[in-house]
């Protein structure tokens, strides 16, 4: 059932989460959305534009494993890692009571197993 649209769920996930360029661009407004305020530091800053590039990469990479079979599965074990750190970072601390981190690690969680259930052959 999932390998029969997973290009079409690569594509949409893959944008979904490119949307993390806006961080690498903004990443004091970006944070301030997700977690009410944001850092001032100039080391967080960087730290943050940095993870909203990497991030950004996972979701280019995707798009491209779409199109390109023979790296879908390595760019998918990429990306299911990523994701379950970010929904265990949320979820497992108090970041947790953040409506809008909880929403995006939700949906990172839900993302990451459907990649795990299409990798599992389901």
């Amino acid at each position: 059932m999932i390998g029969a649209h997973i290009e079409l769920i690569l594509i949409v996930t893959g944008a979904v989460t490119a949307i993390t360029l806006l961080q690498f661009i903004a990443p004091a407004q970006v944070l301030r959305i997700i977690f009410g305020k944001a850092p001032t530091e100039e080391v967080s800053l960087a730290v943050a534009r940095h993870w909203g590039l990497l991030v950004f990469l996972v979701g280019a990479l995707l798009i491209y494993a779409a199109f390109h079979a023979s790296v879908r599965g390595p760019v998918m074990v990429v990306a299911v890692i990523e994701k379950a750190a970010l929904g265990l970072g949320v979820f497992g601390t108090s970041l947790r009571t953040h409506s809008v981190a909880a929403a995006i690690a939700a949906g990172d969680s839900i993302i990451a197993l459907v990649y795990v259930l299409y990798l599992a052959g389901f």
